[in-house]
C-alpha cells in the first residue's frame, strides 16, 4: 500500500582540471561510484578520443579531490568497469580494448601527480563485458575470444572457461509435471467426459498430431532475437556473490528446421569458481538486460513481443537460477521503446527500468508489479543504486551526475473525528487505486475505486471530506471528484473534473514533487528549481475551475511536505529537519526543528490535560508537536527522542501509535506535550499499549471511530485489528456517559471482559442499575453480563488504564500464574459476603424483583442471578420456580436452570426444599434412568411429613435436619429409639442430639451414655470417665479414669465406692504412670497410697524432684536417701557432673538465641550491652572448654558404688560433651 516519493535531488557538474586549460578537449562522465567508506561520489572524467582519463571525488562536505589524471594508449576505446578500491586508495579501470589499468593515489595529498598508473593486465583480443562482484573480490571478464575469465582483486587467474554452443544442452531444467495430464486425478466420471471429448474431436475431422493437449502453447519460443536487440554481451552477479550470469548471443540450430541457423539470446549462469551451472529456456525477443535480485533467486530481463502485432508488447521477465522461466509483468511501455539498463535497488524491494529519457521505478506486492515513480531528465547514459542507503539512486544525464533521495510513503485520507474513512492511495503508473477501509478491506492489487490521470502520477492526497483527490504529473495536475462517500459505495467512481497544466503556475525548470491539501478546498504543490522551492496554492472550491490563490516562496529546499492533522494547514520539512507549517493566507510559521532529517512526519496539536474535580479531563494549555520517523527508526517528538526500531507511525486525535522491528504495535497517549523516552517494552509485558503483530507488519491507516487499526504484513495482506486500548478508550467513556448498552455491546463484539463495565465505576453501576437493565433490555444479554462475572477487578489487572501513567515508567509485567497452593488458600479465604459477584448479583435480585414486570419479563434473568452466586442459592431459584402459576413457565424456567448447572445439583437442590412434584420436574429434565429416582420418589408419597424430610435429609447427606425429622416422627415418645441412638452413632451426631434433648433429662442421659461409649472407643477416656461418673457409673468412671492415667479422681472414687480395690488399683496406676515416664505422680501413689517411701523417694529423684524426695526421706527419717548430693558425701561430685551437663545442655539451647540477640542489639545500637552479652557466652564456653575434660574423667575408685546389698560396683564411664561454638558477631568483637 506504500507509495514512492522523492525526498530530495542533487546534482553534480564534474569539470576536468584538464578541461579548464585546454578548451579543445571536452570531457564527459563516463562512470560514477559510490564509496560508502567515506560517503563520497568518485566520478571517472574522460575524453575517450584523445585517451584523456581523470577521476574526482565528490565529499560530502562540497570538497573535491582529484584521485588521478592520465593518459590511455588506445583513443576511441571504451570503459567497461571501473571500482574505487577506498581501504588500499586504488582505482580500477577496465577498458573494451583489454587494458586494465591501476591508479594508486595518496590519501593524504591527494596530488594526481604521485597517483602511480599502471598496466594491470592486458587481453590482446579485447573484452566484450567486465563486472566485480559485490563484496569486490572478484571481477568477471567475457573476452572477445568467448572465453569467461575470473581474477581475483589482485587479478591472479581463478578460472577460465570457454563459451561454446553446446552450452546451452547442458540445463538443468525441471518440470515435475504441474497441470499435465499424467498428474491429475482421474475418476470413473472424468474418463468418460474424456472418451466423449475425444470423439466429438474425431467426427470434426481433425486426425492425428492434430488432438493436442489444449494444456500446452501452440508455439514453443527458439530464442531468436529482434531487429532491436543491441547485441551487447552482460554480466550479472548474485547478491551474494556465489554464482554470476552471463547473457550472450549464439548461433543456433532449430531442431526442426536442420541446416538453418538463427541468432538466440541466451544466458549462463556459473559457480563463482567459474563452474557452469546452468543456461537459460529459450525465449523470442529477450535482450541483452540482465540483473540478479540481490536478495533473491530471480533474474530480470526485457523481452520485446514484436513478432505478432496482436501480441506485441514490452515485458519484463524472470528467470530462476536453473535457466526457466518464472513469471513476467507488462511494462506499459511502447514495443519500440529502448531499454538502456535494469537495475535492482540493495534490498532487492524496488526495480529500476532505466530509459533514454526517464527511468521507471517499479515494487512488487502480493504478485504485482506496481509503478511507482518515474523520473524525467535527458540523455540517461547509466543508473546506479547506493549499496548500502536502499532508496537512493544515482545516475546521468547531461553531463552531470544526479543523485535522488526516495522514500516510502503511506498516502492516506484524515485519520480526524468524523472523517476518518481509512482512505488509502496506492499510486500504480497513472492509474490511482482508492480503498476506503472504513467501507470494505480490499487487498492490493484489487482496489475499491480508482480513476485515471493523463500521465504516471508522482504523488497524490486527499481531501478532509474524502471527496477531492488531487494527483500530479510530469506536466498537471489532477482534480478527481466524487460527490460523496454513499455514491462512492453504491459503486461510482472518482472522476477526473479538472486538469491544471503545469504551465500555468510553474515555469519549464521547475518539476513537480509533491501535493498537500488544506481543509477541503486548497491544494498546495510542491515545486523544485536547482536549489529552492515553492509551494502553489490552488483554490477548488469549483473542482471543475481550479483557481491559482499564490505562490509561496520557501529560500530553502523543502524534502517532505504533508497535511497537518487537522487539516488546517500544509506542513514540510527542510534540509535541516526544521518543520515549519503554510496557512491558506501563505503565512510560514516554524514548529521545530528535529536533530535529524526525518522522511515521514505529522503534526498535530496536542493538549495539557487535567483531571477535574468530576474526574473529567479538560484542557488548560496545547502545543503543535511533530512526529518525526528517521530512515534508521529513530522516533522523533519535536526534539525529544521516543524510540528506536521503529518501521512506521500514524497519529489520532488521542493516540501517537507506531510499529517496531520486535514485531509490536506500540501507542502513546497525546495528552501531555512533556514527551519523555519510552521504557524498553520486557517480554512479558502486559499493558494496554502494547500488542504484538504479525512479523514485518506495517501501518497503513487508522480508523479511531472504530476504534481500528489497518495493518499490512510483509508478504502484502491486509488485516484489520482492534487495538484494546482504543476499544477499551471508547468503553471507558460510554460508561462515563451511562451509554451502557454501547459499552455492552462493544465489549461483546471485542471480547473485552464484561466485568469492566461494572469495575470501572462500581458505585456509578450499582446505582444506576434500573437504567443498565432498561438500556439492555435482551434478556440475553443480561444472562450473558451476569453470567460471566468473575471476583478479580480488570479495571486494576488486564484492563489497568494508563491515561494517567508517566509514560517514562516501565511497562507492567504479566503476573506470575497462582501456584496450587496460592489456588488452594485463594479459595480458601473466599469470603462470600465481600465476594464482588454476590453483590451484583444481589443488586440485580434487589431489583428485578422489586417491580413486578420485571419479575414476569426477566425470570430467565433472576434465575442466572441466583445460580452465579457463590455458593448458588439453588434453593431460592427453584422455590421462585415453584411460586410460579402456569405448569409451562415451570417447565421452561427448570429447563433454563438445568442449562446454567449441572442437572444432579438441581435435583438435590430441589429434594432440598421438599417438593416432590418439583424434583420430579427436574429430575425429568435430566439423562438419569427413572429407575434411579422413580422407586424413591414414589416412596416419599406414602410417608408421613416429618419421615419424608427425613428421608430427603438422609438422601442428600444433611444428617443434622435429618436426626431433627427424625426425632420429631417420635415426639410423643418418653424414650428414645434404638433407630435415632443408631442414626446418633452412624453419623456422629451426639452433640446434636444432647441440645435436642437439653429439657429431657431422661432421654439425654441415654444419649450421653451411647456418647460416652463412643468416646471411649475413640480412646478420649478422661471425657468418657466425666459422663460415666455424671450418669452415675462409676465402676465404668474408675476404668476411664485409669486408662486416662487420672489416678486422682480413680482413687478419689474407688476410695469412696471400692475401698477393697484401692491398693490394686494403686499399683495398676504406678506401672502405667510409670510407663509414661510420670515419676512424680507414680511417687505420690507410692507414698500416699501403698505407703512405699523408698520407691517414693525413688520416683521423685527419676523426676529429678531432688527437693521433695529430701524431704519424703527426712520425714521417714531415711538418712541414707538424703545423702546423696550432699557436699562432702560420695554423691556429691555425681551430683555436680549432672549439673554440668545439664549447664551445657542450656548452652545448646539458648546458642541461636544469643546470636539474634546480639545482632538485634547490634542494629539498635546497644553496643555495649551487645558486646556484654557476646563476651559473658564466650568466658563460660571457654570455662567449659578448659575444664570440661577434667570434669568427666573419672578413677576406678571414684566410680565405685554400694548398691541396698552393701556390694560395691563400678559405674560406667562418663562421655566428654561436645561443648558448642559461639560465632563472633563482629561488630562487638572489640
Amino acid at each position: 500500500m506504500r507509495n514512492l516519493i522523492t525526498l530530495n535531488k542533487g546534482r553534480l557538474l564534474p569539470v576536468a582540471t584538464s578541461e579548464l586549460s585546454e578548451n579543445e578537449t571536452v570531457f564527459t562522465v563516463l562512470d560514477s561510484t559510490f564509496d560508502t567508506m567515506t560517503d563520497s561520489i568518485t566520478c571517472v572524467l574522460g575524453s575517450l578520443e584523445m585517451g584523456a582519463i581523470e577521476v574526482q571525488q565528490f565529499m560530502k562536505d562540497g570538497s573535491r579531490n582529484v584521485l588521478a589524471s592520465f593518459n590511455i594508449q588506445n583513443f576511441n576505446d571504451r570503459l567497461l568497469s571501473f571500482i574505487h578500491f577506498g581501504d588500499i586508495n586504488q582505482l580500477v579501470f577496465i577498458f573494451e580494448m583489454g587494458d586494465i589499468i591501476t591508479a594508486t593515489y595518496d590519501s593524504v595529498t591527494f596530488d594526481p601527480a604521485q597517483t602511480i598508473v599502471e598496466i594491470a593486465g592486458s587481453i590482446d583480443n579485447g573484452i566484450y563485458a567486465a563486472q566485480w562482484s559485490p563484496d569486490e573480490e572478484t571481477v568477471v571478464l567475457i573476452t572477445k575470444d568467448r572465453n569467461v575469465v575470473l581474477l581475483s582483486r589482485l587479478f591472479e587467474p581463478i578460472a577460465e572457461y570457454h563459451l561454446e554452443t553446446d552450452d546451452l544442452k547442458k540445463s538443468k531444467h525441471v518440470t515435475v509435471g504441474w497441470g499435465k495430464k499424467e498428474t491429475q486425478f482421474r475418476g470413473k466420471g472424468a474418463r468418460a467426459m474424456e472418451r466423449e471429448a475425444l470423439a466429438s474431436l474425431k467426427a470434426s475431422g481433425l486426425v492425428g498430431n492434430e488432438l493436442r493437449d489444449p494444456t500446452m502453447p501452440y508455439m514453443v519460443d527458439s530464442g531468436e532475437i529482434t531487429s532491436l536487440d543491441s547485441k551487447e554481451v552482460t554480466i550479472t552477479w548474485r547478491g551474494d556473490c556465489e554464482f554470476f550470469a552471463v547473457s550472450t548471443i549464439e548461433n543456433v540450430e532449430l531442431p526442426e528446421e536442420p541446416g538453418h541457423e538463427i541468432q538466440r539470446r541466451a544466458f549462463r549462469v556459473f559457480s563463482r569458481d567459474g563452474v557452469l551451472d546452468s543456461a537459460s529456456e529459450p525465449v523470442d525477443g529477450m535482450e541483452h538486460h540482465l540483473s540478479w535480485r540481490p536478495q533473491g533467486s530471480l533474474i530480470a530481463s526485457i523481452q520485446r513481443k514484436s513478432f505478432l502485432e496482436e501480441e506485441s508488447s514490452l515485458e519484463l521477465i524472470f528467470f530462476e537460477r536453473n535457466g526457466l522461466r518464472h513469471g513476467e509483468f507488462d511494462t506499459r511501455l511502447p514495443v519500440d521503446e529502448f531499454v538502456k539498463e535494469l537495475c535492482w535497488n540493495s534490498n532487492s524491494d524496488v526495480l529500476a527500468i532505466v530509459l533514454s529519457n526517464r527511468i521507471q521505478l517499479w515494487t512488487s506486492k502480493n504478485y504485482h508489479w506496481f509503478l511507482k515513480q518515474e523520473i524525467y531528465s535527458e540523455s540517461i547514459s547509466f543508473a546506479k543504486w547506493h549499496p548500502e542507503k536502499d532508496l537512493t539512486l544515482m545516475f546521468e544525464s547531461g553531463n552531470g551526475v544526479n543523485i535522488v533521495d526516495f522514500a516510502y510513503k503511506m498516502t492516506n485520507g484524515p485519520t480526524l473525528e468524523p472523517f476518518d474513512n481509512g482512505t488509502v492511495m496506492v499510486v500504480d503508473g497513472s492509474t490511482v487505486n482508492i480503498t476506503p477501509f472504513a467501507l470494505a478491506n480490499v487487498p492490493p492489487p484489487m482496489y475499491y475505486r480508482d480513476f485515471d490521470a493523463p500521465g504516471n502520477v508522482l504523488d497524490v492526497a486527499c481531501s478532509l471530506s474524502n471527496e477531492i483527490f488531487a494527483a500530479i504529473t510530469k506536466d498537471e495536475l489532477v482534480v478527481a471528484y466524487v460527490p460523496s462517500i454513499d455514491d462512492m459505495k453504491k459503486g461510482q467512481h472518482p472522476t477526473v473534473v479538472s486538469e491544471l497544466s503545469k504551465a500555468t503556475f510553474a515555469s519549464a525548470i521547475d518539476s513537480l514533487r509533491q501535493v498537500a491539501f488544506i481543509n477541503d478546498n486548497v491544494i498546495g504543490i510542491l515545486l523544485d528549481s536547482e536549489n529552492l522551492s515553492h509551494i502553489v496554492l490552488v483554490d477548488v472550491q469549483d473542482v471543475s475551475q481550479p483557481v491559482l490563490l499564490k505562490t509561496v516562496e520557501i529560500f530553502d529546499k523543502i524534502v517532505l511536505m504533508k497535511t497537518s492533522f487537522d487539516y488546517n494547514h500544509i506542513v514540510y520539512e527542510t534540509r535541516d529537519g526544521s518543520v515549519f507549517e503554510v496557512d491558506v493566507e501563505g503565512e510560514l510559521k516554524q514548529i521545530t526543528k528535529f536533530p535529524q532529517l526525518v522522511i515521514d512526519f505529522r503534526v498535530k496539536r496536542v493538549h495539557n490535560m487535567l483531571e477535574g474535580k468530576e474526574d473529567n479531563w479538560e484542557s488548560e494549555s496545547s502545543e503543535v508537536i511533530a512526529f518525526g520517523l528517521t530512515s534508521f527508526g529513530k522516533l522523533f517528538a519535536n526534539n525529544t527522542l521516543l524510540t528506536t526500531a521503529v518501521t512506521s507511525f500514524e497519529v489520532t486525535d488521542k493516540f501517537l501509535m507506531f510499529t517496531t522491528a520486535q514485531h509490536r504495535l506500540q501507542f502513546v497517549h497525546l495528552n501531555n506535550t512533556n514527551f519523555k523516552q519510552l521504557p524498553i517494552v520486557p517480554d512479558q509485558v502486559e499493558d494496554e499499549r502494547i500488542r504484538a503483530i504479525e512479523r514485518g507488519s506495517l501501518l497503513v491507516t487508522s480508523i479511531p471511530s472504530r476504534a481500528a487499526v489497518v495493518l499490512q504484513a510483509d508478504r502484502g495482506n491486509l488485516e484489520t485489528i482492534y487495538p484494546r486500548i482504543m476499544v477499551l478508550s471508547e468503553v471507558r467513556k460510554e460508561i462515563k456517559d451511562q451509554k451502557y448498552q454501547e459499552a455492552f455491546l462493544t465489549c461483546r463484539t471485542h471480547r473485552i471482559s464484561l466485568d469492566l463495565i461494572h469495575d470501572y465505576d462500581p458505585d456509578s453501576f450499582i446505582s444506576n442499575l434500573d437504567n443498565f437493565i432498561l438500556q439492555v433490555e435482551k434478556i440475553d444479554h443480561l444472562n450473558l453480563f451476569i453470567s460471566c462475572l468473575t471476583e478479580d477487578d480488570v479495571s486494576s489487572t488486564k484492563y489497568k488504564e494508563t491515561l494517567t501513567s508517566d509514560m517514562a515508567l516501565p511497562y507492567a509485567v504479566a503476573a506470575e500464574p497462582l501456584t496450587e497452593m496460592q489456588e488452594y488458600m485463594k479459595k480458601k479465604m473466599f469470603d462470600p459476603a465481600t465476594s464482588k459477584v454476590n453483590k451484583i448479583c444481589k443488586a440485580f435480585l434487589d431489583t428485578l424483583l422489586s417491580k413486578d414486570e420485571y419479575m414476569k419479563k426477566y425470570i430467565n434473568t433472576i434465575l442466572t442471578a441466583y445460580a452465579t452466586q457463590n455458593p448458588q442459592d439453588l434453593e431460592s431459584a427453584l422455590l421462585l420456580i415453584a411460586s410460579l402459576s402456569t405448569e409451562e413457565d415451570k417447565d421452561s424456567s427448570v429447563t433454563y436452570l438445568c442449562f446454567l448447572q449441572d442437572v444432579n445439583v438441581i435435583y438435590k437442590s430441589a429434594l432440598a426444599t421438599y417438593d416432590v412434584k418439583l424434583a420430579l420436574l427436574v429430575a425429568q429434565k435430566s439423562q438419569m434412568d427413572p429407575r434411579e429416582y422413580l422407586p424413591f420418589l414414589q416412596s416419599l408419597y406414602e410417608e408421613t411429613e416429618n419421615r419424608r424430610k427425613y428421608m430427603i435429609d438422609d438422601y442428600l447427606g444433611n444428617y443434622e435436619k435429618a436426626l431433627g425429622h427424625l426425632i420429631s416422627t417420635e415426639s410423643d415418645s418418653t424414650i428414645v429409639s434404638d433407630e435415632i441412638i443408631n442414626y446418633v452413632e452412624t453419623h456422629n451426631l451426639f452433640l446434636n442430639a444432647l441440645a435436642t434433648f437439653r429439657y429431657e433429662t431422661n432421654k439425654q442421659n441415654m444419649i450421653y451414655k451411647s456418647y460416652a461409649k463412643d468416646l471411649q472407643s475413640k480412646q478420649e477416656y478422661k471425657d468418657a470417665a466425666i459422663i460415666f461418673e455424671m450418669l452415675g457409673e462409676y465402676q465404668n468412671a474408675v476404668n476411664a479414669y485409669k486408662s486416662a492415667k487420672s489416678w486422682k479422681p480413680a482413687l478419689s472414687i474407688a476410695e469412696l465406692k471400692f475401698p477393697d480395690d484401692v491398693q490394686e488399683l494403686a499399683n495398676d496406676l504406678v506401672s502405667s504412670l510409670t510407663f509414661e515416664h510420670k515419676y512424680e505422680d507414680a511417687a505420690q501413689v507410692e507414698l500416699i497410697y501403698l505407703k512405699n517411701v523408698r520407691e517414693a523417694v525413688k520416683y521423685y529423684c527419676k523426676s529429678y524432684k531432688y527437693d521433695t524426695a529430701i524431704l519424703t526421706a527426712t520425714n521417714t527419717n531415711n538418712i541414707k536417701k538424703r545423702a546423696r548430693g550432699k557436699k562432702g558425701t560420695i554423691y556429691e561430685e555425681e551430683y555436680l557432673i549432672q549439673s554440668i551437663g545439664r549447664l551445657i545442655e542450656r548452652l545448646n539451647q539458648t546458642l541461636s538465641d544469643s546470636y539474634n540477640l546480639v545482632e538485634a542489639l547490634c542494629r539498635r545500637n546497644k553496643r555495649e550491652q551487645a558486646y556484654q552479652i557476646q563476651k559473658n557466652f564466650l568466658e563460660v564456653i571457654q570455662l567449659l572448654n578448659e575444664n570440661v575434660k577434667e570434669i568427666y574423667s573419672i578413677s576406678e575408685k571414684d566410680r565405685e558404688r554400694i548398691d541396698e546389698n552393701g556390694e560395691v560396683y563400678l559405674i560406667p564411664e562418663m562421655k566428654i560433651p561436645e561443648i558448642p561454638v559461639f560465632t563472633i558477631n563482629r561488630a562487638v568483637s572489640f
